[in-house]
């Protein structure tokens, strides 16, 4: 006898290979597809955020994928409450839900009752709606009743105020929040007082009671579902640094520089304007693969694209030699763009020593053999440099997505952690063996009630455990503030605390002024 469907969750850093196995698995155990993308729920942007193709998602239906416009705020409160009714509609229909993304942060809180919110986790929203409606949850709940509140602020008043004053805020009203939120983290602090103006309580009271639950730990509350196995794919970072380089060049073919600059035209802001303007700093505007093309998109207009794309067209989409770009009159790209640039490059050559001979003379990337005296069309230097940037950005955030998975699924033993399965995907050429069909054996054992050869990943204790995480610590020294006792006692055996240090004792040292010393002495 079959045991129940389980609940299929494909982690695993930017370009490792999640859309194909979720897509793989979809059809073969006849699932739908959950997308845990912060960025992909907006609609547009297509390429910059690599969502799934209309052809993959002919292959097996997508959920919550373009639900929202750059023009609101989609939290993740927001997806929470759009995806639980999802998983659940299909699981009572013996449909597996594939849950596949990058923002794992999203997917925790479909793991765990960890989030806070004014309404009860398990209200069900209107599916048909979801995305809709999801949204509006919570933003009018308790705002009359608190209005009298002396400690309630107007939401423009919030949203106005500097990250500063609102710490300042939040620990009036609640000071064990204020301690475990750092200063500068403006969206947590907001969310924090948004909390306490909403439903009365302070968010740390919501938190001690998912704790206290069964199953609760220091994380949040128990585990939702008992049923769930958790796939992580892997991939060697030289391998995965290179295979996202090249994916930031296909992009370009794919039409990049025209999906966002039809983007950036549609929701561009006045910056003169401040009240409740979308800018730079919300939402989708910060997507990677959207922001570091800025410079360049507010120093040209299309009619430059265009020069531009007819020029990579021309060139099998390579870009020219930096010994081509030194050759050409410099553009208005100003300085800091520059530094921005020569640090990617830099970056660049440090992981990519195999990739040299592509940016050397020759056909590879010239392969109309211009010369270094061909004229470059104007910003085509700037785009370069952006492109640069996006390369070293999305392998920083390849490494950050493994250290949340390392930190909140294997070093959390006295947390509900279902099993968590590793697939390396470091060579393409073994995806069958190694990836996809392990996958099936280990679902398919656990479909049957039987021991799967294919272990999970042993857990291990965090090296926080035992510590206080919910408290902060300034150090006078390097100026600089601290959440969390583990935290702190790395910062006090670091090197640049201990240089900083000794470089302050050295320089009150040198202002020691001996006894007898004349006034004259020192200005002579």
């Amino acid at each position: 006898m079959l045991r129940k469907v389980p609940l299929i969750v494909v982690l695993g850093s930017t370009g490792t290979g999640k859309t194909k196995l979720s897509l793989e698995l979809a059809e073969r155990f006849g699932g739908e597809i959950i997308s845990a993308d912060s960025m992909q729920v907006y609609a547009n942007l297509d390429i910059a955020t690599a969502k799934a193709t209309k052809e993959e998602q002919s292959r097996a239906k997508h959920h919550l994928l373009d639900v929202a416009t750059p023009n609101e705020p989609y939290t993740v409160v927001h997806f929470r409450n759009a995806a639980l009714p999802i998983i659940e509609n299909l699981l009572a229909q013996s449909k597996c839900p594939i849950v596949v993304g990058g923002t794992n942060y999203y997917i925790e809180s479909l793991l765990w009752d960890i989030l806070v919110s004014p309404k009860d986790a398990d209200e069900k929203a209107d599916t048909s709606n979801a995305g809709t409606s999801a949204r509006r949850e919570g933003e009018d709940a308790g705002a009359t009743e608190n209005a009298q509140n002396p400690l309630f602020l107007p939401l423009a008043e919030i949203s106005a105020m500097s990250s500063e004053l609102l710490h300042n805020h939040l620990r009036k009203i609640d000071p064990d929040s204020a301690n475990r939120i750092h200063p500068n983290n403006k969206r947590k602090i907001m969310r924090a007082i948004e909390v306490y103006q909403q439903t009365g309580q302070t968010l740390t009271a919501k938190l001690q009671a998912q704790r206290e639950q069964p199953g609760g730990n220091r994380l949040g509350g128990p585990l939702r579902y008992s049923h769930t196995i958790l796939f992580w794919l892997r991939c060697k970072q030289d391998v995965l640094n290179i295979r996202l380089d090249k994916r930031v060049d296909a992009m370009l073919e794919q039409g990049l520089l025209r999906e966002i600059r039809a983007f950036h035209n549609e929701h561009s802001i006045d910056k003169s304007k401040t009240d409740n303007a979308t800018t730079y700093t919300r939402g989708v505007l910060q997507t990677i693969g959207f922001k570091e093309f800025i410079p360049y998109l507010e120093q040209y207009n299309a009619a430059n694209d265009q020069k531009i794309e007819e020029y990579l067209r021309l060139n099998a989409y390579k870009m020219p030699t930096e010994e081509h770009f030194k050759a050409q009159k410099p553009s208005s790209i100003n300085a800091t763009q520059v530094r921005k640039h020569k640090v990617a490059a830099q970056s660049q050559s440090e992981h990519e020593s195999d990739r040299e001979n592509e940016f050397e003379l020759g056909s590879a990337t010239n392969p109309n053999n211009t010369t270094a005296t061909t004229p470059l069309p104007a910003g085509l230097d700037v785009l370069n440099s952006c492109l640069n940037e996006l390369k070293l950005v999305t392998q920083r955030y390849s490494k950050k997505q493994i250290k949340w998975i390392n930190n909140r699924f294997l070093a959390s033993r006295d947390r509900q952690v279902p099993d968590l399965y590793e697939l390396d995907t470091s060579d393409v050429k073994l995806w069958q063996t190694e990836v996809y069909e392990r996958a099936v054996a280990v679902i398919e054992c656990y479909q049957r009630g039987e021991i799967c050869e294919i272990q999970p990943m042993p857990k291990r204790e965090h090296p926080s455990a035992g510590l206080n995480e919910e408290t902060s610590n300034y150090c006078t020294v390097c100026e600089r503030q601290f959440i969390g006792e583990y935290q702190w006692q790395l910062h006090l055996k670091s090197n640049k605390h201990k240089k900083r240090k000794e470089s302050l004792k050295k320089k009150e040292r040198s202002n020691v002024v001996p006894l007898g010393t004349n006034a004259e002495d020192l200005q002579s």
